[in-house]
């Protein structure tokens, strides 16, 4: 409908006598759509400073159509300022808006001869496919790249936020949790040197099953029937551990058990012998 595209009869009557060529009429163009879309014209070239005093209008500036091979205006939306620069390369016609405050540069390129049918008259009687042209020049040359990828972001980072954590397939869980303090070898002898420390026996290194390495599953020492036992860190926390070699045995009749350690570490031959 005609009324979809208020102001383009306007802006033609004013400058109806100054366009020359299909190519001038799609800067008319883009310009209407620039002014319904929030941009005011400042005028013409590529100052890329802009006073509090300045203010746009929805009118083309004179001299738009003088400026040679390459048109350059000025647009202020908000408090921004954009520079929209247009160019014919033979049959087509590129539109180039940049923002001058964080560079972002969009553009569009329309095929004249194929855009333009006329110079006078409605939007629809001047522009070939009139809504097709507009959304063109809409989402590739007015939507901002930086807008667009901020979109974006938001959307991936709401994804993330409803996205179970995803676990490394890798780590094996023992179920020993994550807060399991690991002794220290290296500690050994600090309890001599700080009265009031907590770590760290005396200066004797504790064995498997001792001090402050314990063994799961009710085993003392890992190590049975392994002459020295097995060293620190053989069996790993939290896995079950079957012995290979005999368990301490106390036979009947044999006198006292021989715990670990024995407080006779080289008993005298027949030491066992109830008749010695």
């Amino acid at each position: 409908m005609e009324s979809d595209y208020f102001g383009w009869n306007l802006l033609l009557r004013t400058i109806a006598n100054d366009i020359r060529s299909d190519f001038d009429v799609l800067v008319a163009v883009i310009h209407w759509q620039m002014s319904r879309n929030g941009y005011s014209c400042l005028g013409i070239g590529d100052d890329k400073t802009v006073a509090d005093t300045d203010r746009g209008t929805e009118l083309l500036p004179e001299d738009w159509n003088n400026q040679g091979d390459v048109y350059k205006l000025r647009y202020l939306r908000g408090r921004e300022l954009y520079i929209l620069t247009a160019l014919q390369t033979q049959e087509m016609a590129l539109f180039n808006l940049l923002n001058v405050q964080n560079q972002e540069v969009t553009n569009v390129q329309l095929n004249v001869a194929e855009t333009v049918k006329g110079r006078t008259g409605n939007l629809t009687e001047v522009v070939n496919d009139t809504p097709k042209v507009l959304k063109k020049v809409e989402e590739e040359l007015l939507t901002a790249k930086a807008e667009q990828e901020k979109r974006r972001e938001e959307e991936r980072r709401r994804e993330r936020e409803q996205s179970p954590p995803r676990r490394n397939p890798l780590l094996v869980d023992r179920g020993i949790g994550i807060n399991m303090r690991i002794p220290d070898p290296f500690n050994v002898g600090r309890g001599d040197l700080d009265p009031l420390g907590r770590l760290g026996g005396g200066m004797l290194f504790p064995g498997p099953g001792q001090g402050h390495f314990p063994r799961p599953g009710g085993f003392r020492d890992p190590g049975f029937g392994i002459p020295g036992g097995l060293p620190p860190g053989a069996v790993p926390p939290g896995a079950r551990f079957d012995p290979f070699g005999p368990l301490p045995s106390n036979p009947p009749g044999r006198g006292r058990p021989r715990n670990n350690p024995d407080n006779d570490h080289l008993p005298p031959p027949g030491y066992d012998d109830m008749f010695m």
